[in-house]
């Protein structure tokens, strides 16, 4: 259960839709293909493409479709292998990327007037897209993979009751040791245990470090006072002596951790997959304070001139090439519920097999935790913070870092 019942109901619907996919990783799955590449040194592999191509979201012919789409996106999306099916479908459109380091970043360009049409943000920062007239809201019935999502998944990127957001990907945060350094962990305290200085690494965000302290001393993450926020100013400076090196790209934290440099960090499960499948000796906690999870969507800009298309996009993210590459590849769950509950089905094990990232259905589902449903029942999900947290919070972090 949820350790401060207190949090907003968002958390539980986020809880309830990463439960339902789990599952489904745990039952039989429908549609298949085959496998793709990793998230950092190695190249890429792109999977095999399906026999028919996902139906387009309107009566037009995919090759008579045409155009320029552009997508504000997290770094290494921009790879082919993440928007296979839309590729495969649309060979007559012209995709490009630009990048953001951070949800604030990403936020901040929106904000500041980029004429991108997708955007990529993740829980937490939802409502503010929405407060600030930036998003668009998604007509779900030009998506033919709609369905494919839990309704309770489709929740999460629902604001006001209405659907802004169509979910992607989604996994845990936790702390990743090295085994042979360090015996076991059982606490988000290690990243502010002196006895590791030098061998701790903690992700480039104001916000999550926020959501650390929140963990490690009880307080309500929606709730921070005035003299909380102090606490944690104080608690993080300290911790700067501590610090290797504050990471923003997973792959920087693989390379630190794989060296040796450090033996703790605050990480996604993705590294943890990608380093286990390296031979690193490594294991992924289970905290006292429960877990932290996230879920990744994507909106469309409001009175983006090329809505349909934008659409066609989101729908082609669902398709399932782009979510076994994305599950292969950066070890993120998938919106889609066919792609997870294909990981358990014996029938479609090569697609869930990646030879370059060491992906493997049996490695997926201990990655996923899909056969210890304890662990996401004492699970924190993000929730949306409000405007002046989020200045607050990021101001804070900033003069850490400055103090250093």
């Amino acid at each position: 259960m949820d350790p401060w019942p207190t949090r907003t109901a968002g958390r539980k619907v986020a809880c309830l839709a990463v439960t339902v996919l789990m599952l489904a990783g745990c039952t039989s799955g429908a549609n298949a293909t085959n496998p793709p590449s990793p998230t950092g040194s190695t190249a890429p592999v792109a999977s095999v493409a399906p026999p028919s191509s996902t139906p387009a979201p309107t009566e037009i012919p995919p090759d008579k479709v045409t155009g320029s789409l552009s997508v504000l996106d997290w770094s290494g999306y921009d790879q082919e292998i993440f928007w296979q099916d839309f590729k495969n479908t649309y060979k007559n459109v012209n995709l490009s990327f630009e990048f953001g380091s951070s949800d604030a970043d990403i936020y901040g360009k929106m904000k500041a007037g980029s004429e991108a049409d997708v955007f990529h943000p993740y829980t937490g920062w939802l409502q503010f897209y929405v407060d600030e007239g930036l998003a668009a809201e998604i007509d779900t019935t030009k998506l033919k993979n709609w369905d494919k999502v839990p309704d309770s998944f489709k929740k999460i990127g629902q604001i006001n009751g209405k659907q802004y957001f169509v979910p992607w990907d989604w996994g845990f945060t936790s702390i990743l040791y090295r085994t042979d350094k360090i015996s076991s962990v059982d606490s988000w305290a290690i990243l502010f245990d002196p006895h590791y200085k030098g061998h701790l690494s903690m992700w480039d965000d104001g916000p999550g470090a926020v959501t650390v302290s929140s963990y490690v001393h009880g307080y309500d993450e929606t709730n921070i006072s005035a003299d909380q926020l102090s606490a944690i100013k104080a608690e993080w400076s300290r911790q700067a002596k501590l610090n290797k090196a504050y990471w923003t790209a997973e792959a920087d934290l693989d390379q630190m951790v794989q060296s040796g440099d450090v033996w703790a960090a605050y990480a996604w499960q993705g590294a943890f997959a990608t380093l286990n499948g390296q031979g690193v000796p490594v294991a992924y906690a289970n905290p006292k304070e429960g877990r932290n999870s996230w879920v990744g969507v994507y909106g469309v800009r409001k009175d983006d001139p090329n809505y349909d298309l934008a659409l066609r996009f989101l729908d082609e993210k669902l398709g399932t090439l782009t979510g076994q590459n994305l599950v292969t590849n950066y070890f993120y769950g998938d919106a889609n519920g066919d792609v997870m509950s294909g990981i358990a089905d014996p029938s479609q094990a090569k697609a869930y097999t990646n030879s370059a990232t060491g992906a493997t259905p049996t490695l997926l589902a201990q990655t996923f935790s899909i056969n210890d449903p304890s662990i996401l029942q004492h699970t924190n999900f993000t929730p949306n913070l409000t405007s002046q947290q989020r200045d607050d919070w990021t101001a804070m972090w900033t003069e850490v870092k400055a103090s250093q």
